[in-house]
């Protein structure tokens, strides 16, 4: 029997993801007709609002009005370990508030705790001043390497956040208990602060601190929700899809084990 069933898996498996694969394709080119105007699938099912996704733009802009910085925080870890794909979400948010930044002589203000995550930061501000034609008003010291230890991380950054020129403080990434101090000053100051992890011990502080909020899978939604990229906004439409089907295998699993059993 088990040989049997091991038999099927792998052509299942290979069938799963060749579905998948023309799923993905499908819904990137549906998702370029609707940048061209055409009407598709962005109009007919369009993604439920995001209150954060939303918030950024007013509060960079209120930032730029009052002569003020945006602060971003990258989370207390680097790139290559588990946490990866949560710092990569908070580089789509630092690539979003760097065009904007930068097209009005306002770039954030970026810290980070890891030596990797340096050079990759300092590469998406310098390529968003590129964008939008203003590279020469880059400058590397606008990403700051603070301490690689999370809670001395936490501390050094403290100190931007109190500087009087921080209008906004946008923390999104792999974070823990540290997350308070980085988020209490600012709450003190009454600065707006936008905060988004999928990490469970610092979400508790969140809720204290900041709002609006991106929780969870709400973080890595970041590309379909900040970019034009058809391809990010593919991805999502399949992963609500296949979250779907999964929810369905299981209601009609039980439904067929209860009327058999």
């Amino acid at each position: 029997m088990n040989t049997t069933l091991s038999g099927w898996a792998t052509p299942v498996a290979l069938v799963i993801l060749l579905g998948i694969a023309c799923l993905l394709w499908w819904f990137t080119w549906r998702a370029r007709d609707a940048s061209r105007g055409t009407r598709s699938l962005v109009q007919r099912f369009p993604f439920r609002r995001i209150r954060a996704f939303e918030a950024l733009s007013g509060f960079l802009d209120v930032a730029v009005e009052r002569g003020k910085i945006v602060h971003v925080s990258l989370g207390d870890t680097g790139i290559g370990g588990s946490r990866t794909a949560t710092i990569l979400s908070g580089l789509t948010i630092l690539r979003y508030l760097a065009e904007r930044g930068a097209a009005v002589g306002s770039a954030p203000t970026v810290t980070v705790a890891d030596p990797t995550l340096l050079f990759v930061a300092q590469d998406v501000v310098h390529d968003a001043h590129k964008r939008v034609g203003r590279a020469a008003g880059y400058r590397p010291t606008d990403v700051q390497l603070i301490a690689p230890n999370p809670t001395a991380y936490a501390i050094g950054a403290v100190e931007v956040i109190r500087d009087e020129s921080v209008a906004t403080n946008v923390m999104t990434g792999p974070f823990s208990d540290e997350y308070l101090l980085l988020a209490e000053p600012g709450a003190q100051r009454g600065i707006a602060q936008v905060a988004g992890s999928d990490s469970l011990n610092a979400q508790p502080y969140m809720f204290a601190t900041a709002d609006p909020l991106l929780i969870g899978e709400e973080l890595f939604a970041a590309g379909a929700y900040l970019t034009d990229r058809p391809e990010h906004k593919a991805s999502l439409w399949i992963q609500d899809i296949l979250r779907l089907l999964i929810v369905a295998a299981i209601v009609i699993g039980i439904l067929i084990v209860t009327l058999t059993g």
